[in-house]
């Protein structure tokens, strides 16, 4: 036989061999993926995205006395995120009833010890009252799940203040005081001058005359409320003085800079009602015991006195104590307008 019939059967049998191995191939269907899940000689996609893991916020509160947080106290909020992931944040939002009163993103730490689980810190100091209670919430991303923790409602706990209390719950409450301009020395000691100042509180407020404050007052003065409302706005740097309260207030405008106990004229003699100007200064002691009077009608002046009681008791004058009369004294100026009224 020539080489040439040769050749051409080898090749019509090469042809029918292969077509024979690629039928059995496709009734075998495709290769059976290897113990590693991969089909065998199959490498991962390094483009294929992350499977994202579920996540749990947890927290906890910290400063609470008997489910209640002191004023001026902070209220500690710790918290968890499982599982650690680098590069995540979680929001904290503090309620006060049903309006916000801080929100902030924080970023999260592994925790010590524990890689596995994420944590977080915030704390804030309180002092208006309400009902608060905080939320931490996860927002998902592209590798952690979202997820949100509550926890349990709150109140702020007020105390019942007194002559000779001390402490930083004391300074709390006479800058609150102060705030609203019932003048006092804003230190941590419940001294003569808050005392005063509480005198002139319950005497704005037409409320029992003492100087002994309550849970109630200093709950009141925490929302801002217990002020004085002027009745001459207008009146620019001015004086303001209520007869039937037995008060005297120093004003800028529509502002009040300070609040005072006063007495005035006992029922024989009269302080005299209407608007004045202040027209002479005498500074110390004078020879009828009054000390640092402003004088705006005549002999009327205002000034300080050794005896103020809580009742008209002067022979017509604004009678201050003497510790409030020097202040009193340096804030008037000639030609402010006073307004004596009932």
């Amino acid at each position: 036989m020539s080489s040439f019939p040769r050749i051409l059967i080898a090749a019509v049998l090469t042809t029918v061999l292969l077509a024979l191995g690629a039928s059995q191939a496709m009734a075998q269907g495709p290769p059976k993926p290897g113990p590693g899940g991969d089909a065998p000689g199959a490498g991962s996609d390094p483009g294929s995205p992350l499977q994202q893991k579920p996540s749990k916020t947890a927290i906890r509160l910290g400063g609470l006395h008997h489910g209640d947080l002191t004023v001026g106290n902070r209220i500690e909020v710790r918290g968890t995120l499982r599982p650690y992931v680098d590069n995540q944040r979680v929001t904290v939002v503090l309620n006060r009833g049903k309006q916000t009163a801080k929100r902030k993103t924080i970023a999260v730490e592994p925790k010590r010890g524990n890689g596995d689980v994420g944590e977080f810190e915030f704390s804030k100091r309180l002092i208006k009252p309400g009902r608060y209670n905080v939320e931490a919430f996860h927002v998902e991303t592209g590798i952690l799940g979202g997820s949100k923790a509550t926890s349990q409602r709150f109140h702020i706990r007020y105390p019942d203040p007194g002559l000779g209390d001390s402490g930083d719950t004391i300074k709390i409450f006479n800058s609150l005081l102060g705030d609203l301009g019932y003048v006092n020395d804003e230190g941590a000691t419940y001294d003569e001058a808050t005392a005063r100042a509480v005198l002139a509180f319950h005497k704005v407020n037409k409320q029992s005359l003492t100087d002994h404050a309550s849970s109630g007052m200093f709950k009141t003065i925490a929302r801002g409320g217990g002020g004085y409302h002027l009745k001459h706005p207008e009146g620019g740097h001015h004086v303001e003085t209520d007869l039937s309260r037995q008060v005297m207030v120093l004003a800028n405008g529509d502002r009040v800079d300070e609040i005072y106990t006063i007495s005035s004229g006992k029922s024989t003699t009269p302080t005299i009602l209407g608007k004045f100007n202040f027209y002479w200064k005498q500074p110390g002691t004078n020879d009828h015991g009054m000390v640092n009077s402003v004088y705006f009608l005549g002999g009327y002046a205002t000034h300080g006195y050794a005896d103020v009681p809580n009742y008209p008791a002067s022979h017509g004058c604004l009678r201050s104590p003497i510790p409030d009369s020097l202040h009193i004294y340096n804030w008037i100026d000639i030609g402010d307008a006073i307004y004596v009224y009932h």
